[in-house]
């Protein structure tokens, strides 16, 4: 997010947070955090996450509806920010855009000999070190997109700004884009943006951007299947690829589109990214055992081989045996020599090494004694390399699954000529695909259904039937903002209806939530949930042959 961006979308969020309360913190993935707002509005959607994705790479700052998920073990930074920003209301918010940073005045008040800032280590040096025991400091929460969020403890008096940007005019264009480190306002998106201009029209831009105001600027990539129409009458929905405060240079890959909406338009563009960087890092997290496997594998896998040539080398040794008892009739049997000097069978000379500890023929017994225990070792270890090898491929292949993803939008052709992997499922779970692509898992049975859940993410669909006993139904999804269309819900409704009390009639009523707000109901039999709340209820229409259908699509997949 460039700071021009970021200066326009701090301007329309700032009045939004004053009051905001800080319901929770969390860190769902490396460098990216959200924090979940109870806005100080009359409003259905005053329940939000501000999510912060920082670093030196694509960082961003954007407010969704949708909730990222996050199922991971806080770490001691974010339980450090909890504990002096959580539950708390913004009694002020102020941005500053030239550093990328927002500054949230949390509500309340620390006392100076509690506050844990950087700054104790040298408290003899520092203006409080006079202050009374009474004396409390304020708190900020500081999101920076470059280093992430952080913890600032000022006094009253100290409130945090910049100095006033300075623009360069027309006439200074050319020298300050030499000098650039001089004009912090020339951002490098900026400076690429501006040397692919002329000179006026880099000076009007420069004018827009003083001012703050004008359209926001929205870049997709183009695609083969851009202007294909779905089957259900839908576009197929292209991700953001950039998104600017001014008009980038034309591009032959990018379509543009002029968005007057900043909020949304950010949101959009931040869905896209963070979901984007979470799916990468929840592939690495659930590829990292079999990669640790993997490694294991390989290195036993040398051993082995280092043990074959090992053995190769000992049952080279009957060759010398068979010389040495060739030529035996004519050697001093029963002493003891370094070599012997022997014919081998086509009558040219040749040389045995052996050992003087030992006469001729126990060299000779020696030798055949080496080759066969080297014969016997070799026959097992090509079997263990054999099973080695295969194991090694399982795990591969789990890895690929992994690291590929398990529930595409849509069915994908395979990358580079290589077949899908399709996820591995315990012998409990029930494994289809929709006719959009989605993977639904079904358990067999009580156990089965607690392995399904057990597969699931937060964010996936859990589907049961209403009012009584059945299966349940998971539609895996890639992130919490996947759309899942009205075809695969109906699927995965009549896959679960098939097995449930409903199986015999012409309909039954299914309700849909999320993973999260299901959960085992204290008390009651094996398998009865409790649902925290409902995403909709369905009547959804009993097909004889969904199996059968669904079994189709995954063969297909398959190959």
């Amino acid at each position: 997010m460039d700071a021009h961006l970021f200066r326009r979308f701090t301007r329309e969020l700032v009045p939004l947070l004053a009051g905001a309360r800080l319901v929770k913190i969390q860190e769902p993935f490396e460098n990216i955090h959200t924090f979940s707002l109870d806005l100080f509005v009359r409003s259905a959607d005053r329940k939000v996450q501000l999510v912060l994705k920082s670093g030196r790479k694509e960082p961003f700052l954007f407010l969704t509806k949708s909730r990222i998920s996050a199922n991971a073990s806080p770490s001691a930074g974010v339980m450090r920010l909890r504990k002096y920003a959580g539950g708390r209301s913004i009694r002020h918010a102020l941005a500053l855009w030239q550093k990328r940073e927002l500054w949230l005045l949390m509500s309340g008040a620390m006392p100076a000999a509690l506050t844990e800032t950087r700054e104790h280590a040298a408290q003899e040096k520092s203006p409080e070190a006079g202050l009374g025991e009474g004396h409390t400091r304020l708190v900020w929460l500081v999101l920076n997109l470059r280093e992430g969020p952080k913890l600032h403890f000022a006094d009253e008096n100290d409130v945090p700004g910049e100095a006033e940007p300075l623009w360069p005019g027309a006439g200074q264009l050319g020298d300050a884009m030499e000098n650039w480190q001089e004009w912090p306002v020339l951002t490098p998106a900026l400076r690429r943006s501006i040397r692919a201009m002329d000179s006026g029209d880099a000076a009007a831009l420069l004018v827009d951007l003083e001012q703050g105001d004008g359209d926001l600027f929205v870049y997709r990539e183009k695609t083969a299947d851009t202007e294909d129409a779905g089957k259900d009458g839908e576009h197929a929905r292209r991700t953001v690829a950039r998104i600017s405060a001014w008009p980038l240079p034309e591009s032959a890959t990018l379509t543009e589109e002029v968005r007057e909406d900043i909020l949304d338009a950010c949101t959009e563009a931040g869905t896209d990214l963070v979901l984007s960087s979470s799916a990468k890092q929840a592939a690495k997290r659930a590829a990292a055992p079999w990669i640790r496997k993997e490694k294991k594998l390989v290195e036993r896998l040398e051993l082995q081989r280092e043990d074959e040539e090992r053995l190769q080398k000992m049952s080279a040794r009957r060759e010398q045996g068979l010389l040495l008892q060739a030529n035996l009739w004519q050697l001093p049997q029963d002493k003891r020599l370094q070599t012997a000097q022997v014919y081998d069978l086509e009558g040219n000379p040749a040389e045995v090494r052996l050992d003087p500890r030992y006469t001729v023929r126990e060299n000779m017994e020696r030798f055949f004694h080496t080759a066969r225990r080297g014969e016997r070792g070799l026959a097992r270890i090509g079997q263990r390399t054999l099973e080695l090898e295969q194991e090694l491929e399982a795990v591969r292949r789990q890895k690929e699954a992994c690291l590929s993803g398990s529930a595409p939008a849509r069915p994908q052709k395979a990358r580079e000529g290589r077949a899908e992997v399709l996820p591995q499922v315990p012998a409990t779970v029930q494994l289809f695909f929709s006719s959009d692509g989605f993977v639904l898992l079904r358990g067999r049975s009580a156990k089965g259904n607690q392995d399904a859940r057990r597969m699931a993410s937060p964010h996936d669909l859990w589907v049961h039937v209403e009012g009584g006993p059945g299966a349940h139904v998971i539609i895996r999804r890639s992130h919490a903002a996947e759309d899942v269309p009205q075809r695969t819900l109906d699927e995965a409704g009549a896959l679960a209806a098939a097995k449930s009390w409903l199986k015999n009639e012409p309909s039954a009523s299914l309700n849909y939530c999320e993973i999260r707000h299901v959960r085992p109901l204290k008390g009651a039999g094996a398998g009865t949930m409790r649902m925290d709340k409902i995403l909709c209820t369905r009547q959804v229409a009993n097909v004889p042959d969904i199996e059968a259908r669904l079994e189709q699509n995954t063969a297909a997949r398959n190959g």
